[in-house]
């Protein structure tokens, strides 16, 4: 309400502006029909004008929390808040809106009122059609007006000149349909009545159309003083409709006093122009919305070179030309398609919706792909001698006691799920076409997330020429596997999963004798550890609840407002079906590159648990 309460405001300052501007610089010039559109648009720029916003962006800093903070927040007692009487003061804006809309109701019951007369006047009286105009004679003693092609007199009171005088300026009326004029008039009478410009607005526009009639009515008849002697007649006739035009509606003195008055030279209608510096003062001090944006890292950097890496970011002020220029560097320098398509641009320029796609001459290929409403975040692609793909490359550092070696690991923010501590990944997934989308359900209250499951790469033994390694399972109901450098030799192997074997290694005990190395597996109690660092993580993120609770409430209103692009998307999606299987084809691949990959993770997960020993050793 607030909103409507401050456009209100708004649109009456407008309109005081134009009504100013018509009292002082153009009421006394003879430029009548100019002056009926001048106060028109007024009225209109003073209703849509609000509506235009000039955007301003300042951009801030991103505020910095650690997930530290987080967890500490999530820990602390509530308050308790005592309970204190509250007293409910009076609402005066809700009194101001009822005195509003009460008002406002009473001046429409009081134009249906004067519908309802017209139409008690003009029921079953004898009506005749003369061109487009119909002429309606009454007996009464009302003065002359018209209401659309409705031309209401009495002819008993006037001579045949004075009648002929009265019919031309009321048939000047309808032609120029002036009706229209008094009803908008009125109609804004209605929604600014608080507005005392309003009223002065609406009679300059009922006295501005009765200066047009009155001119074009003496250009057509021969003698002036007739007409003017007419207008006197009518003075003692003024019973009238506040709907119609009127024969007698405004002061007889001025309208006489524009009859002789000479024609304006057209060198003053330069005044009209003297109200545009007011609109656009009036912009400036009420029209510009800041909106304020956090400050995107490496937004202003479309290729950016670290070492033997190449990085290329494209955001929302990116333009085309720029997406073509950066697309050619990489074809001609590195070997790299990369193509743009689907972009879609908002009212400012920004960049909503894109979709991005790359190949390289290894035949790695990738696609990345927004579409929505607001403008999109920064997308970046990568390629260095270890990775390519779309999203922000971080790099962890493993030291290597044995070999005096560092190595460094890289992860994708966006391409690939993130790292945790131990480094598990669940890339476990089915490569199906995805169906049609449905219309989204309201969000519900997060429940405790699940603890993602095992890795589903199979564990890699390995041993060398002086070490002999030995894993035996033991599972209730089973007969014990036995394994002995990577070979079964004992026991069924369909016991147990190689993902499960993996979890359970890393819970193991055990126990190397020269130059051999065993492994026990008692599966009750590793399958016991992995339950409670499971809860463990339960436990956590409960307490990320209320949080994630007002960040799903937030995207269950994004989701409304979606709900016409997701049924786009699904006819977009129907038609992308051949391109689905042939990425689905590409993803099965780069799941066994992956794979692949996840052996270099696990050496690198033992140097870290090595490293991690030493140092609790250290400690002690």
């Amino acid at each position: 309400m607030e909103s409507v309460f401050i456009y209100l405001l708004k649109s009456s300052a407008l309109i005081a502006v134009f009504y100013l501007a018509y009292h002082f610089l153009v009421r006394k010039e003879t430029f009548f029909n100019s002056n009926r559109w001048f106060l028109l648009s007024g009225l209109f720029t003073s209703l849509l004008l609000p509506f235009f916003f000039i955007k301003k962006i300042i951009l801030v800093e991103r505020p910095k929390m650690a997930m530290e903070d987080l967890v500490a927040y999530s820990q602390l007692p509530a308050k308790t808040i005592q309970d204190v009487p509250v007293v409910e003061a009076f609402d005066w804006m809700q009194f101001i809106w009822i005195s509003y809309v009460i008002i406002a109701c009473v001046l429409v019951i009081r134009i249906v009122f004067n519908f309802t007369s017209l139409y008690r006047m003009l029921y079953q009286q004898q009506v005749i059609k003369k061109e487009q105009f119909k002429l309606v004679n009454l007996n009464e003693n009302i003065a002359p007006f018209s209401f659309f092609n409705y031309i209401v007199f009495n002819a008993d009171l006037y001579s045949n000149d004075e009648l002929q005088s009265i019919l031309l300026h009321e048939k000047i009326h309808s032609q120029e349909k002036h009706s229209v004029d008094v009803l908008i008039a009125k109609l804004f009478c209605i929604v600014f009545w608080f507005n005392p410009f309003v009223w002065l607005y609406k009679k300059a526009i009922t006295q501005n159309l009765e200066y047009i009639a009155d001119q074009k009515a003496i250009e057509q008849l021969e003698d002036k003083k007739s007409y003017q002697r007419a207008l006197l007649k009518v003075v003692s006739h003024q019973s009238c409709l506040p709907i119609t035009n009127n024969f007698y509606q405004s002061l007889i003195k001025k309208r006489i006093v524009m009859l002789n008055k000479n024609q304006s030279h057209k060198r003053n209608s330069w005044k009209y122009a003297l109200v545009i510096p007011a609109l656009i003062g009036f912009v400036l001090l009420f029209q510009i919305k800041t909106i304020a944006q956090e400050k995107e890292e490496a937004t202003n950097t479309k290729n950016v070179h670290y070492g033997d890496e190449i990085r290329v970011v494209v955001d929302k002020n990116t333009s085309e030309s720029e997406l073509k220029k950066e697309a050619k560097r990489l074809k001609e320098e590195h070997g790299i398609t990369l193509k743009c398509s689907k972009v879609k641009r908002n009212s400012a320029g920004e960049i909503t919706g894109i979709k991005l796609e790359y190949k390289d001459k290894e035949g790695n290929k990738g696609v990345s792909q927004v579409d929505g409403k607001e403008p999109i975040k920064p997308i970046q692609f990568y390629k260095n001698d270890r990775s390519i793909g779309f999203g922000n490359p971080r790099q962890v550092r493993i030291f290597n006691n044995n070999s005096n070696e560092e190595r460094l690991i890289e992860l994708a923010d966006e391409d690939s799920t993130k790292v945790a501590d131990n480094f598990d990944f669940n890339f476990d997934f089915d490569m199906e076409a995805p169906e049609a989308l449905e219309a989204p359900e309201p969000a519900e209250a997060p429940e405790a997330v699940e603890a993602p499951e095992a890795p589903m790469f199979p564990k890699h033994f390995w041993s060398d020429s002086n070490t002999e390694t030995k894993i035996i399972v033991k599972k209730d109901g089973e007969k014990p596997l036995v394994i002995l450098n990577g070979k079964v030799i004992e026991g069924d192997e369909s016991i147990i999963s190689k993902k499960e074997l993996d979890e359970l290694i890393d819970s193991s005990s055990k126990d190397s004798e020269g130059d051999k190395k065993n492994i026990y597996i008692n599966w009750n109690d590793a399958v016991k550890i992995r339950n409670k660092a499971i809860a463990n993580a339960k436990i956590q993120l409960k307490r990320m609840q209320p949080i994630l609770k007002k960040e799903m409430e937030r995207a269950k209103a994004e989701m409304d407002r979606a709900k016409p692009e997701i049924e786009r998307a699904k006819r977009e999606i129907e038609a992308s079906k051949p391109e689905i299987e042939k990425a689905k084809a590409e993803m099965q691949q780069a799941k066994e590159e992956m794979q692949k990959a996840k052996a270099e993770m696990d050496t690198a997960k033992a140097e870290l648990e090595k490293a991690r020993t030493e140092l609790e050793n250290q400690k002690k």
